[in-house]
C-alpha cells in the first residue's frame, strides 16, 4: 500500500465514526467473511500511523512520524543488571502468575508518586497495574462504554484512544483546543446538551498537539465532570518528560469524582517495550477494573513488574528523567529554531512545554496527506492531522515527533520538510 492510499483510506475510516449517513462497511478482503464478525470489527482498523512505519521501513528516511522514544536513551545496562539480579533473587516468583492488580511493592511505590503529584489519597488501594498506559485507557473505556454511547474529548486526539472507543462503538463530540488546553466553556454546553457517558482528556503536552491545560480549565473541567457525575479518563503518559515551568496538579486531583480514572507509564520514561503502566481510581473502582483485566490478560507480566520497581527502588528513575528532559529538550528546541528560521508566515505551529510533538497548521489550501508521498521521496515522514481527527477533518495539518532522532537528523529533516511545505504554499 502506498502512502497516499494509507492515509485516503485511513481519513476514510475515520469518516464513518460522525453519523449514520456515513456509516459505510469498509470492505473486507474477499478471503475473509466478516458477516461472521462482531459490529463492532467494522470499525476496529489498523494504525495509519503503524501503517506509515511499516511501508517505510525499508528504506533510509528522517522520521518524524512516529510516537517512539530514542532507544539510544534507554537504561540497558541496569536494566539487563537488575532482570539478572531478579532473577537470581526472585526467579521462581518472577516467573510465576500473580495479582491481577500487580506487584504490591510496585502498586505501593506508583501511590508515594500520585500522592506527590497532587492525588493526595493515593494508596496501593487506588492502583492498577497495566500492560503500559494503553490497556489502562481501554479498561477504562472497557467499564463505561454501551454501543452508541458518547465520548468527549478534546479535537485532535491521541489516535490510539480513538482506536479504543471505536472498538466500543463509541459516538463523538469535539471539543477544540486553543493555547490553555480544551475549550472548557464550549465542554459544558455539550455535557448539558449531549449528556456524554465519558469525558476523555490528555492536560500535559497533549499528543497530538502537545498543548498543556491551564489550571484554572483543569479545575473547571474537574468540577463539570463531578457535578454531572460524567467519568473522566485522564491520560497524562507525558507527565515526566517537562522541559519548562512547573508541573501542575492532574485534574482529577482537582474535585472529588468517583468515577474519575488518572492513567501513567513508565513507557516514556524507562522503556516501551517493558509494557508497565497503571491506572488510579477509587479502590471499589480498581476491584472492577482489575476484574476486566483478569478477563483480558489474568496480569501484567510478573517479572517486568519487579524489574521496574527496583529500577525505581534504587533511585535510578530520577537521574533517567532528566538525562531525557536535557535530550528532548534540546530536540525540540532544535526543531522550533528550524521550522522559524524557513517557514516563518507560511504555517504555524505549537511550541510544547514537554512531551513528544507539534502540531503544525498550513495555509487551508495545503493537503498534508497528498503532499506525504513528495515528502517521502525527499527523505522524511511525518503524520497527516486527519488521523488524529474523529471526523477525518483538518487536512492541512499534520504532527512532527521530535525526539525519535538526534538532532543533527532533526536539523537536516526539517530543513528537508520545510523546503517541502514552502514548495507546496507557492
Amino acid at each position: 500500500m502506498g502512502l497516499a492510499s494509507t492515509f485516503a483510506g485511513a481519513a476514510w475510516q475515520r469518516c464513518t465514526r460522525w453519523g449514520s449517513d456515513l456509516q459505510l462497511p469498509i470492505q473486507p478482503p474477499a478471503i475473509l467473511d466478516c458477516s461472521s464478525l462482531a459490529r463492532r470489527m467494522r470499525r476496529v482498523t489498523a494504525s495509519a500511523i503503524m501503517e506509515l512505519i511499516k511501508t517505510t521501513a525499508g528504506g533510509r528516511y528522517i522520521s518524524f512520524a512516529s510516537g517512539l522514544p530514542d532507544p539510544a536513551l534507554f537504561p540497558i545496562e541496569a536494566l539487563a543488571e537488575i532482570t539478572q539480579d531478579t532473577l537470581a533473587k526472585d526467579g521462581r516468583a518472577a516467573l510465576q502468575y500473580g495479582p491481577a492488580e500487580g506487584y504490591p511493592p510496585l502498586r505501593a511505590w506508583v501511590a508515594d508518586t500520585l500522592r506527590a503529584r497532587g492525588l493526595s489519597d493515593a494508596t496501593p488501594d487506588h492502583v492498577l497495574i497495566t500492560h503500559g498506559s494503553q490497556q489502562a485507557l481501554d479498561l477504562a473505556a472497557r467499564a463505561f462504554l454501551d454501543p452508541e454511547d458518547t465520548v468527549l474529548l478534546e479535537t485532535p486526539s491521541y489516535l490510539a484512544a480513538l482506536q479504543i472507543f471505536d472498538s466500543f462503538e463509541a459516538r463523538y463530540t469535539g471539543v477544540p483546543l486553543d493555547n490553555d488546553g480544551m475549550d472548557v466553556a464550549r465542554a459544558e454546553e455539550l455535557v448539558r446538551t449531549r449528556r456524554p457517558k465519558l469525558i476523555y482528556t490528555l492536560p500535559d503536552f497533549q499528543n497530538p498537539t502537545g498543548i498543556t491545560q491551564s489550571l484554572a480549565r483543569r479545575q473547571r473541567l474537574a468540577e463539570l465532570a463531578a457535578e454531572h457525575r460524567v467519568p473522566l479518563l485522564e491520560d497524562d503518559a507525558y507527565y515526566d518528560l517537562r522541559y519548562e515551568g512547573a508541573p501542575l496538579p492532574p485534574v482529577t486531583a482537582l474535585a472529588r469524582n468517583p468515577l474519575a480514572v488518572y492513567t501513567g507509564t513508565f513507557s516514556k520514561s524507562i522503556a516501551p517495550g517493558l509494557r508497565v503502566g497503571y491506572l488510579y481510581a477509587q479502590p471499589e473502582l480498581v476491584k472492577r477494573l482489575a476484574h476486566l483485566k483478569q478477563i483480558t490478560d489474568l496480569q501484567a507480566g510478573s517479572l517486568n513488574q519487579r524489574v521496574v520497581f527496583r529500577f525505581c527502588d534504587r533511585d535510578l528513575l530520577a537521574p533517567q528523567i532528566q538525562r531525557l528532559r536535557c535530550a528532548y529538550a534540546a530536540r525540540r528546541d532544535a526543531l522550533l529554531e528550524a521550522l522559524a528560521g524557513s517557514l516563518k508566515s507560511k504555517a504555524h505551529w505549537t511550541r510544547p512545554a514537554g512531551g513528544m510533538f507539534v502540531w503544525m497548521t498550513l495555509p487551508e489550501h495545503v493537503d498534508a496527506a497528498a503532499l506525504l508521498p513528495e515528502a517521502t521521496r525527499r527523505g522524511i515522514v511525518y503524520v497527516p492531522g486527519t488521523s488524529f481527527h474523529p471526523g477525518g477533518e483538518h487536512r492541512n495539518t499534520l504532527r512532527l515527533n521530535f525526539v525519535s532522532e538526534g538532532e543533527e537528523a532533526i536539523c537536516a529533516g526539517a530543513a528537508i520538510l520545510c523546503e517541502t511545505l514552502n514548495d507546496a504554499v507557492a
